[in-house]
């Protein structure tokens, strides 16, 4: 979901004490908002967010030369590479959501990213040939990790495999910021980074309330809303980055498993308890799709909204789905 929507929809609740700052961040932009405080109070908590997330652009962005994840996908198919302590955290975490989806999630997938383009070029669906040789590099199995002291050391066993961790990177962003702004004595905030969101709390004794975008609507039309207290909230959908070859969607919500983009869904919303449990379970709900998404969100202990391929809609039982505001 764009940032844009996600944002207006936050701020449109009663106002009072509340402290908000955009910049950029990671590869895109990110918010902190702070509810029932003064701009003195906020700002070192505001910083210290905004600390996090740079530390995270430095070390977890495979598209920054030189950053350590950079470092790591040069090295596959040869030795050891030494990784800083959160790199590390966040590639076991990576590795063991693979597991844990049975490979629907799976932050090997970018040995893909170079055959599956979706920044306005491609034309037509890449040969199945070169789809087939670059499969068979996504693989978590062999992303291999052993501890060094505080940090580790990380191997990617086959040359031209290649990690990727996205949005599973600003989801650990997310938590960790969280945190901090606990540790300074904030209770009610809102943190964001492009389409993830963590709602803390209230704003002013109101639930924060994000929309959840139609799949086939405008970038501000919403299927529903949605209430978010001390929960992550992550939309996955086919709409953001795709295009349409001879009535086919080809877009970069890619199964893993197949190499090719998931036909499941049209949009998958997450509600869960950390922003990596959003990240890792909108990747694998939206390969799933349909009521055997439902199942496994209750099973990680989330909640989801599913739009399936057909348009048909379905919701957590728990789920507390509202009408879109009337404009």
């Amino acid at each position: 979901m764009p940032a844009i929507a996600l944002l207006l929809l936050a701020l449109a609740q009663p106002t009072g004490g509340i402290v908000s700052e955009t910049r950029p961040a990671m590869g895109g932009v990110a918010t902190v908002t702070l509810a029932g405080t003064t701009p003195e109070r906020a700002a070192p908590a505001i910083e210290a967010a905004f600390a996090i997330f740079e530390r995270v652009e430095w070390s977890m962005n495979e598209w920054r030369a030189g950053s350590p994840l950079a470092q790591l996908n040069a090295e596959a198919g040869r030795g050891w590479v030494a990784l800083p302590g959160d790199l590390c955290e966040v590639l076991s975490i990576a590795r063991a959501g693979a597991g844990r989806t049975g490979g629907r999630f799976d932050p090997t997938w970018a040995a893909l990213s170079d055959v599956w383009r979706f920044d306005g070029s491609a034309t037509a669906p890449p040969p199945d040939d070169a789809v087939r040789s670059r499969c068979a590099l996504v693989d978590h199995r062999l992303l291999e990790l052993r501890p060094r002291g505080t940090a580790c050391e990380a191997r990617l066993a086959r040359a031209g495999m290649r990690l990727g961790l996205g949005g599973l990177a600003k989801g650990w962003a997310l938590d960790s910021a969280a945190r901090a702004l606990r540790a300074l004595g904030h209770a009610d905030f809102l943190l964001q980074a492009g389409g993830d969101l963590y709602a803390a709390g209230t704003r002013g004794g109101a639930p924060w309330r994000v929309g959840v975008r139609d799949p086939r609507g405008g970038p501000l039309e919403e299927l529903a809303e949605v209430d978010v207290r001390d929960r992550a909230f992550s939309t996955s959908g086919d709409y953001e980055h795709a295009y349409v070859v001879g009535g086919r969607r080809y877009h970069h919500l890619i199964d893993p498993r197949t190499c090719r983009p998931a036909t499941a869904s049209r949009s998958v919303t997450v509600l869960a308890r950390s922003a990596v449990d959003a990240e890792i379970l909108g990747k694998a709900l939206f390969v799933l799709g349909g009521a055997p998404a439902l199942r496994e969100a209750a099973r990680w202990g989330a909640e989801a909204l599913v739009v399936a391929a057909d348009g048909a809609v379905l919701a957590s039982p728990g789920l507390r789905v509202l009408p879109p505001a009337k404009p």
